[in-house]
C-alpha cells in the first residue's frame, strides 16, 4: 500500500537500535527522509548504512543525548539546515531503572523527567512552529503500557510516560487545526535487542539457558509469541499517512492482547 509519505522528512528518536530502528526502517521503505538520533555513535552509523542498503532514502544520522536541551535543539536545526523542513517527529527513548518510589533519590527523578517527558515537549516545542507553517504535521510518542496499567515497580517511566500521553490528550484539539495529529503508542512484549538482553542477563543469574527463559515467557503471552518490531513500524507509517489524517490525541495499543485495561 503506498501511504503517499515519499518525500517527507522525519526525526526519529532513538532510533539506532529497537522499536526506533523499526520506525526509521518503514518510514524510509514509503520514501520518507529520516533523521537518525541516537547517544551510541558506532550503532547509529551501522543502522544508517543498513536503512542505506535496504531503501533508496535519504538517512542522516546525528548523535545525540535527548535528555539535553542543546542536543534536541542541535537535531532540529540540522535537519532544517539539511531539508528546509519537518515533516514528521517520532518521539521515542528508552527506559528508566526500575524500582519503587523509595528506591530513588531526587537527582533520580530528575533524569528520568529529563529523558522521558521534558525531551518529548521540547521536541514539540521546536517543531511545532514548522509544521504549522506548513499546515502539515504527524507527531507519534512512543509510550508503554503502564501508562494504562501502571506498576509500582517501575514508577519513574509509569509517571512520566503518563504525563506524555496526558500533553499530547490537551493539545491535538488545537493541533488538528493545521492538519497536524498526535498520537501515543504502547508497545507490549516486542524482540528487541533490549527484550534480548534482559532475557540474556536472566539466564545468567538463574543459570539456565536464554531458551528455556524465552520459551517461558512466550508462555506468558496471549499472542503465544513476542512482536516483531516491523510491526510497530507499520503502525507508525499509518498513523503518519493521509489515511489517518483524523486520528488525534489516541493511546494505541500494540501489545497483541497482553494489557487487560479497557481504555
Amino acid at each position: 500500500m503506498d501511504f503517499k509519505l515519499r518525500d517527507k522528512i522525519a526525526i526519529v528518536g532513538g532510533s539506532s537500535r529497537g522499536l526506533g530502528k523499526a520506525c526509521a526502517l518503514q518510514l524510509a521503505k514509503e520514501g520518507v527522509s529520516v533523521v537518525l538520533c541516537a547517544r551510541n555513535k558506532e550503532n547509529l552509523v551501522k543502522t544508517a548504512d543498513s536503512i542505506r542498503n535496504e531503501t533508496t532514502s535519504s538517512i542522516f544520522p546525528i548523535q545525540a543525548d535527548l535528555s539535553k536541551k542543546e542536543d534536541v535543539e542541535n537535531v532540529v536545526d540540522k535537519t532544517l539546515k539539511e531539508f528546509g523542513r519537518i515533516d514528521i517527529l517520532i518521539n521515542n527513548s528508552g527506559g528508566p531503572p526500575a524500582g519503587t518510589f523509595f528506591d530513588f533519590s531526587e537527582r533520580q527523578w530528575t533524569q528520568a523527567y529529563e529523558s522521558i517527558l521534558l525531551y518529548v515537549v521540547r521536541a514539540i516545542q521546536l517543531v511545532i512552529p514548522h509544521m504549522k507553517k506548513n499546515q502539515w504535521g504527524r507527531i507519534i510518542n512512543i509510550t508503554s503500557l503502564l501508562v494504562k496499567e501502571p506498576s509500582e515497580s517501575l514508577i519513574l517511566s509509569s509517571v512520566f510516560r503518563a504525563g506524555v500521553v496526558s500533553l499530547a490528550k490537551c493539545i491535538s484539539s488545537d493541533l488538528i487545526k493545521y492538519n497536524i495529529t498526535i498520537n501515543n503508542i504502547c508497545p507490549g512484549a516486542f524482540m528487541t535487542e533490549r527484550a534480548m538482553e534482559l532475557i540474556n542477563g536472566q539466564a545468567i543469574k538463574l543459570q539456565r539457558s536464554a531458551a528455556a527463559i524465552e520459551k517461558e515467557n512466550v508462555l506468558k503471552l496471549p499472542l503465544g509469541r513476542y512482536q516483531d518490531p516491523q510491526e510497530l513500524g507499520d503502525l507508525v507509517t499509518f498513523l503518519c499517512s493521509e489515511k489517518a489524517r483524523g486520528i488525534s490525541g489516541t493511546t494505541i495499543p500494540i501489545d497483541g492482547a497482553l494489557s487487560r485495561s479497557l481504555l
